[in-house]
C-alpha cells in the first residue's frame, strides 16, 4: 500500500491531460518533496470532482510519480478549507 500524502493548497486550474486524456486540477506548491524540487502538484481524481479555482483545499492524495518538476497525484479525499 502507498504512503498517504496530506496536502494544503490552493487549486490553479483544471487541465486535461494532452497524453491521457485524463482530466486533473492543478495545484499551487513550491518547495521539495523527497529531496525533488517541486513547482506544482498535478491532482488526477478517481471519479468526477467539483474543485473551484482559486479556492483552498486539504487533499489527501497518493503519489503517482514526480516529472519535470511536477508532483502527481491519485486524490482520495477532499475538504475546502472555508
Amino acid at each position: 500500500m502507498q504512503d498517504m500524502i496530506l496536502i494544503l493548497s490552493r487549486c490553479q486550474a483544471k487541465r486535461i491531460s494532452p497524453r491521457s486524456k485524463k482530466t486533473f486540477f492543478r495545484f499551487h506548491f513550491r518547495g521539495f518533496y523527497s529531496g525533488l524540487k517541486i513547482k506544482e502538484i498535478h491532482v488526477y481524481p478517481h471519479q468526477s470532482v467539483a474543485l473551484d479555482k482559486g479556492e483552498d483545499y486539504l487533499l489527501w492524495v497518493t503519489l503517482k510519480c514526480v516529472r519535470e518538476s511536477v508532483l502527481e497525484v491519485t486524490l482520495l479525499k477532499y475538504k475546502k478549507i472555508e
